[in-house]
């Protein structure tokens, strides 16, 4: 399956909680699992997230956790049946547990309202306008009435209820995010970047560091834009709450402000809410909900959300399936591409983001395969998706909480690599997983984005190279420089039998001199490390690259096995890589 470059997030529900569908979820393309906090109890979202991990743990690619707090919400009071506000009627709201046509309780008194304030409820769906003020309640004229049932959602888009981000419940939720190892915690209704670091230092307080992702759904979140991204990992445009805060026709101009401004920063940004909802109950999408999830790719999201759709849907998998296929669509169209490359930002004030942009343009000038970064945060992988490549861009990071958060971001295809020291072997390791994960073949060009030398300079994207792709047979240290393809001839220095253009791999034993015809001898290859003995001396002499401490075993590199020796760099390749220009250079 090809891998898209917007991720999807699914919400887990009784229709997709067990084991056998989120593992169908994670292979038809879910990237990162949201649990919903407002439903089910805490063990349950922590099976839940034993489940997860145990899918990931089959899954070829990462996949990620998303705890989604509750937040302040203001809801109805429960209620047996529905109380019906008639248009034209006045209605008083005050805290409690009861409700009548005259009267709806609320979970928090209104306190800051004034008249001519909107009070929406159930999601838009009743108005009301407040008339006046008393010591205890509000009073507000039905504008658009209708039946309203227990515990529905109440926006005030004028009022601003002074609620802390984070409750009593949510405090609790966090505590099971860092327990579990969630690789997101969602904030819901935050109002600015105060609120985001509200719930950072929550999770910092229970001894975690797991990334907060701001849910924009009030509009003091939009009137606070860009401190709330910059405040947070990632962003999501929450269009439900949106579409009762704003007038509907603002909400997709609101979505492609975020989705501009987090590029801009860098910052991965989620859209969320129906974006397939009649899939929940049919097997395919309406036409306009196609268009909705297509014109998220356009506009540059990270990712797309499935919310009902998977936890309570009918055809959860097939949802998934259905998004990715309207992904891979718009990301294979002359559109998309001609969109991304008049949206380039500008390089950021670092070094790191300097490097990223010219990476983004170096692997289209020279038809690069991929852009390959090496890095222990994931901060190099973040700064290349930020400039949005058209090749894909592979993060090799040993660790493996990195890679699932990376599983977020737009472009990244997130692998393993082995902890590594130096620059050579930092940029060996993330080329082979390239490799192994079938990214690039044998002989590709890529573009090499190391991040990892923390030691070296104080900005931690310190390496750009173009580099060609290869499986390392062998590293060593150069002792003569140059680079040559030819045969392996293993040797213990007769030389009769030796092929034109032999690379001679001498044992780490070898002790004899050569006898025979010379002039057959293009490279050497030696596992004994040194620079002064026989085979380097007579390495110099003929001027053939060298590269010693360097072992291959005949029975892994039989004789004959064509390889390139990089004498530059000290490496010995499977297969030729050169191209003809670079040739016994």
């Amino acid at each position: 399956m090809t891998e898209t470059d917007a991720k999807i997030v699914c919400t887990l529900g009784p229709a997709s909680d067990d084991h056998e569908t989120i593992r169908d979820l994670a292979r038809a393309g879910m990237r990162v699992a949201r649990l919903n906090a407002s439903h089910g109890t805490r063990e349950e979202r922590r099976a839940l997230v034993e489940r997860v991990r145990a899918v990931g743990e089959e899954v070829p690619h990462p996949l990620a956790v998303m705890v989604d707090l509750q937040g302040p919400e203001i809801r109805t009071a429960p209620l047996d049946s529905p109380v019906d506000l008639a248009e034209g009627s006045e209605v008083r709201f005050v805290a409690g547990d009861t409700a009548t046509p005259e009267e709806v309780g609320l979970s928090t008194a209104v306190v800051g309202a004034s008249e001519g304030d909107r009070i929406l409820l159930d999601d838009g769906r009743i108005e009301t306008v407040v008339v006046r003020v008393e010591d205890d309640a509000v009073v507000a004229r039905v504008e658009s009435g209708g039946e309203l049932g227990g515990r529905k959602g109440v926006n005030a888009p004028d009022v601003d209820f002074d609620l802390d981000v984070l409750t009593e419940a949510d405090r609790k939720e966090v505590e099971l995010a860092v327990e579990t190892g969630a690789d997101f915690v969602a904030a819901s209704f935050v109002r600015d970047a105060a609120d985001v670091l509200t719930v950072a230092g929550a999770i910092e307080d229970c001894g975690g560091d797991v990334p907060v992702v701001a849910k924009l759904e009030r509009r003091g979140a939009i009137e606070h834009l860009d401190e709330i991204v910059e405040a947070a990992y990632g962003v999501m445009v929450a269009r439900g709450d949106l579409g009762v805060e704003y007038p509907l026709e603002e909400v997709p101009l609101i979505q492609k402000r975020v989705i501009r401004r987090c590029q801009a920063a860098g910052v991965p940004v989620i859209v969320a809410t129906e974006m397939l909802d009649s899939m929940a109950r049919s097997r395919r999408p309406t036409r306009a909900e196609a268009s909705d999830v297509a014109n998220a790719v356009l506009d540059g999201t990270d990712a797309v959300m499935l919310s009902g759709e998977t936890a309570v849907g009918d055809h959860p998998v097939r949802v998934v399936r259905t998004m990715r296929t309207i992904v891979g669509e718009v990301e294979a169209s002359e559109e998309y591409a001609e969109l991304r490359e008049q949206r380039v930002p500008k390089a950021g004030a670092t070094s790191a983001d300097s490097l990223a942009r010219s990476a983004r343009y170096l692997a289209r000038d020279v038809g690069a395969r991929a852009v390959v970064t090496a890095s222990e945060s994931g901060y190099t992988a973040r700064k290349t998706a930020k400039y949005r490549p058209s090749v894909p861009i592979v993060a090799a990071t040993p660790d493996d909480a990195v890679r699932r958060r990376l599983a977020l971001s737009w472009g990244i295809r997130p692998l393993p690599v082995e902890v590594a020291h130096g620059t050579q072997a930092v940029i060996t390791g993330a080329v082979d997983a390239a490799l192994v994960a079938d990214v690039a073949e044998s002989g590709d060009t890529v573009v090499v984005l190391s991040g990892m030398m923390s030691d070296l300079t104080d900005d931690t994207t310190n390496t750009l190279k173009i580099h060609v792709a290869a499986e390392t047979l062998a590293t060593g240290k150069v002792a003569v420089s140059g680079r040559v393809v030819g045969p392996v001839f293993h040797t213990r220095g007769d030389l009769t039998d030796a092929p034109e253009g032999a690379i001679l791999c001498l044992p780490a034993d070898f002790d004899a001199e050569f006898t025979g015809d010379l002039s057959r001898v293009a490279g050497i290859v030696a596992a004994e490390r040194g620079l002064t003995g026989y085979p380097a001396i007579v390495a110099r002499e003929l001027g053939v690259p060298m590269v010693s401490g360097a072992a291959l075993p005949v029975d892994r590199v039989p004789d004959g096995t064509v390889v390139t020796l990089d004498a530059e760099r000290g490496v010995v390749y499977e297969g030729d890589v050169l191209e003809g220009s670079d040739r016994g250079a």
